[in-house]
């Protein structure tokens, strides 16, 4: 078993996998087919990822984009690659394609196209995606991927083309619009500032803005947020941390009841339950979930409510470079105390219970809670820009706007100047 363990992982590293059969392959990127290389004005090229060599070259690319940023957060190694596996749910009802692209010999930028059929047959429009895009600063470069990502799109018979979505919305969308000076926290996404002036001169139009807010809790908590969460307690409601100890118990009624809060917000679809069990590294949960920052409302004993927030380990992830070894593990131990900023992800309410205060109960119980620990400020969201619900709860606890993501769309059927550019294929 070790030789075996050790001859997959050397496969890995050098990109020399079985290329006998499709069933032996490991992540969906990987290929038989002869390279369908792209070319561009410039000596530009676009050629798609068909093996694990491939693959190192398509991450390594926000490393040398981000080398000299002081506030971009590198993904985690293992992370990304997990998701590009096979036999990731996902990729049960997805396809995508990996791209890379190269001018002089150098690789300068990369991109996917991704479809979810599900998202498609739950929304009832052929929606494609782009996402992990990631180029330096040459318009050129960013016409030529998001040319590629369109053509295959366009083969595939989709009819729009958004992004970027990184295959599902929790993975990371949207491109920073507002807030360049300040580090990405965790779970949120990070973009220069010309990505989206790139975006707009491809053709793409505004599809959706995704707020994040940020509040001050050097500042006292608002009265009447304080005056909400006394009134529901009154009315019987209890909270209590998450039992880590008892994960799988807690799991089945959080999975259902994420699915339930979840199946009308903007860009999530129906899925299985062992799916939403694969996100937010819900399976690591007993590991590293912090109990008094993830609460459950509830009424008589059942579960009704949720929220789940976190540390903003981005403070302590981004000197862990993308990995995370023996090494990296110690300097997370050693210095996670230090965070001095929270996160607050999502919240869940049972449909019957909304609209009773109870979110502004776990609010108000999380603020406390994080204002004990001597954090500073915490940070929540994204909340897409349509949910009025999220937004009024949000602005009782005094949070003020913080950043803005942009997600972008094209209609595929009209045709633009761009697609009339020369390209040919070997």
């Amino acid at each position: 078993m070790k030789s075996e363990s050790m001859d997959k992982e050397k496969k890995e590293s050098t990109g020399n996998h079985d290329s006998t059969s499709d069933v032996h392959h490991t992540y969906i990127f990987e290929s038989e087919e002869k390279k369908s290389i792209k070319y561009f004005p410039n000596n530009i090229r676009v050629e798609p990822v068909t093996n694990f060599k491939g693959y190192k070259t398509f991450y390594q690319v926000p490393f040398r984009l981000y080398k000299n940023d002081q506030l971009w957060v590198p993904p985690f190694s293992n992370e990304m690659k997990g998701f590009f596996k096979k036999n990731n749910p996902f990729w049960s009802h997805a396809e995508g394609k990996l791209f890379i692209a190269i001018k002089n010999n150098k690789v300068i930028g990369r991109i996917a196209a991704i479809i979810d059929h599900s998202y498609c047959k739950t929304v009832g429009e052929k929606i494609g995606f782009f996402g992990f895009f990631e180029c330096m600063e040459d318009y050129e470069c960013a016409q030529a991927l998001f040319q590629t990502a369109q053509d295959w799109l366009i083969e595939k018979k989709m009819r729009i083309m958004r992004g970027p979505i990184d295959g599902r919305v929790d993975v990371g969308c949207g491109f920073l619009y507002t807030g360049f000076h300040l580090r990405p926290s965790l779970l949120s996404t990070y973009s220069p500032v010309y990505y989206v002036s790139y975006a707009e001169r491809f053709g793409l139009k505004k599809c959706r803005d995704l707020i994040l807010y940020y509040i001050d809790l050097t500042k006292p908590i608002p009265k009447e947020l304080e005056e909400k969460a006394q009134q529901r307690v009154a009315s019987g409601i209890q909270v209590r941390p998450f039992d880590r100890l008892r994960t799988s118990k807690e799991l089945k009624w959080w999975v259902n009841l994420f699915l339930e809060t979840f199946a009308d917000h903007w860009g999530y679809v129906p899925v299985s339950e062992e799916e939403v069990k694969t996100r937010f590294g819900i399976k690591q949960l007993r590991w590293f979930v912090d109990s008094r920052l993830f609460l459950v409302a509830e009424i008589k004993g059942s579960p009704v409510a949720y929220i789940w927030s976190t540390p903003d380990y981005n403070q302590v992830f981004q000197k862990m470079h993308g990995r995370l070894g023996p090494f990296e593990l110690i300097r997370y131990l050693c210095t996670k105390q230090k965070i001095n900023v929270g996160k607050l992800h999502l919240i869940g309410i049972k449909k019957e219970f909304r609209n009773q205060t109870i979110g502004s109960l776990l609010n108000y119980e999380i603020l406390v809670e994080m204002k004990n620990r001597g954090y500073v400020g915490a940070e929540v969201g994204w909340i897409d820009e349509q949910n009025t619900v999220a937004h009024t709860t949000i602005a009782i606890t005094g949070a003020t706007v913080y950043k803005k993501h942009r997600v972008f769309e094209k209609d595929l059927m009209i045709p633009t100047v761009v697609e009339k550019r020369n390209t040919h294929e070997n």
